[in-house]
C-alpha cells in the first residue's frame, strides 16, 4: 500500500477489526457517522420534494445512501405519501446491524 503509485483509498464497516499494523499504513482515517438532524433535513429536502413529515428526527442511524435507496424504492413503486416514505426510512434504520430494537413479541 504504501509503495503505490496513486492515492489507495480503503473502505469499511468494520474499523474496529484492523489490527493497528494495518490502520497505522493509512495516512489519513475519516469517520462518516450517521446523518444528524440537519443533515436528516437536507437528505428529505434533496430526496422527496415533499414537506418533511414529523417523526423524521427521531430517526438514527441513518446515511445518505438509506435516503437514495428509499428514494429509488418509493419511485418505483409511484410513492409520494411523506408517511409512506417516513415509513421506508424507519425500516431502514431497523434493518442495521446494532440498531436498538424492542424486546418481545408485539409491536
Amino acid at each position: 500500500m504504501e509503495s503505490h503509485p496513486l492515492p489507495f483509498v480503503c473502505t469499511t464497516n468494520l474499523v474496529e477489526k484492523l489490527d493497528a499494523a494495518t490502520q497505522r499504513r493509512f495516512t489519513f482515517r475519516i469517520r462518516f457517522d450517521h446523518l444528524s438532524g440537519d443533515q436528516l433535513d437536507s437528505a428529505w429536502r434533496a430526496h422527496f420534494p415533499l414537506p418533511i413529515p414529523d417523526g423524521l428526527l427521531r430517526l438514527d442511524r441513518l446515511a445518505p445512501g438509506d435516503f437514495a435507496n428509499v428514494a429509488r424504492r418509493m419511485h418505483a413503486l409511484g410513492e409520494t405519501r411523506p408517511q409512506e416514505i417516513l415509513r421506508e426510512l424507519a425500516r431502514e434504520a431497523e434493518a442495521k446491524e446494532g440498531a436498538t430494537r424492542p424486546i418481545g413479541f408485539g409491536r
